[in-house]
């Protein structure tokens, strides 16, 4: 060997150690400049959806301008608010061919003022029959006891302290589902740009426990809990989110997508504005994940002439 290839040698032998050494002393302020650049559920990496299967697909019949946004099963029975009727709970009975809006309970809503329009989006429901609504325009959960038929405000107007937290940007895009946590303890949506959650304690006087601010990547439009899972109906992605620690968008979860359902030809509707992104309101029962979709009185590419919402039935995973 050469003299050039001893030095050769040598040197690198020398620059690796050196090399090593200078990775080693850079990896944690690498680290730390990444951290300044995060963004909210980017870093997650996901495992593959599970796609879910149709039982059925139903068009939706109800009064005019129905507008269906959130869903709540309870014993085999699926209730909705539609965001273009205030005072109105329906049930939905399922047929062969379509699922039909009946009146379940009327009420008379108190209006804060200044809000002249409700814009009810989603709904629960606790132990003792009571139901629990979003209203998107009050900002606020309206309580409505089933029995009788009266309604009042749970929660002062939620506004300025979801915008506190960088919530509530953009026109539209504010409450939209409800899920009860805990007896007078409820998790609520902000829907979009940015999405995330916010958590209510009622006991013994209203409490914020915690906000979450997830980003401007997804939209949330529909709750569902079950003892310590919470399951997040995610819109733009056809999508429902299944996580335990839900307050943290980066804790590991499970997808479930329907996206090939409401893109499926079939059932698209005309514009891009609104598309397969449709989905309002989930609910699930023990086989069942049922999903309603709000077309906003859109017509499907299809029927131009059929204007229906639709209701997807689909098989729950194992």
């Amino acid at each position: 060997m050469g003299s050039r290839d001893i030095l050769r040698g040598e040197w690198g032998l020398r620059g690796e150690r050196r090399l090593s050494a200078l990775i080693f002393l850079l990896t944690p302020l690498l680290l730390g400049a990444s951290a300044l650049f995060w963004i909210p559920g980017a870093a997650v990496a996901q495992e593959s959806p599970v796609i879910l299967e149709a039982i059925s697909v139903l068009p939706v019949e109800g009064p005019e301008s129905n507008q269906p946004s959130g869903l709540f099963v309870h014993q085999d029975t699926l209730f909705t608010v539609s965001d273009k009727h205030d005072d109105t709970i329906f049930r939905i009975e399922l047929r062969e061919d379509a699922a039909v809006f009946v009146p379940h309970v009327r009420f008379d809503p108190p209006r804060p003022f200044g809000v002249f329009r409700l814009d009810l989006e989603g709904i629960t429901r606790d132990e003792d029959g009571s139901f629990y609504l979003v209203s998107e325009g009050a900002f606020a959960i309206l309580k409505v006891d089933a029995d009788s038929k009266k309604a009042s405000w749970v929660t002062t107007n939620l506004r300025d302290v979801g915008a506190s937290a960088g919530l509530f940007q953009t026109r539209g895009g504010y409450l939209e589902g409800i899920t009860l946590m805990a007896k007078d303890r409820f998790l609520v949506t902000a829907e979009r740009q940015p999405c995330g959650l916010i958590e209510v304690d009622m006991a013994p006087v209203q409490r914020v426990v915690e906000i979450a601010n997830h980003g401007s990547t997804n939209s949330y439009t529909g709750l569902h809990r079950e003892v310590e899972n919470v399951y997040i109906l995610q819109r733009s992605t056809a999508t429902i989110r299944k996580t335990i620690r839900y307050l943290d968008v980066d804790s590991p979860s499970a997808i479930w997508s329907f996206a090939h359902i409401v893109n499926d030809p079939e059932y698209l509707y005309q514009h891009e504005q609104f598309g397969a992104k449709t989905a309002e309101g989930l609910a699930m029962d023990r086989d069942r994940v049922y999903v309603i979709l709000d077309n906003n009185n859109d017509a499907r590419r299809m029927y131009p002439t059929d204007h229906r919402p639709l209701l997807l039935i689909m098989k729950r995973p194992d």
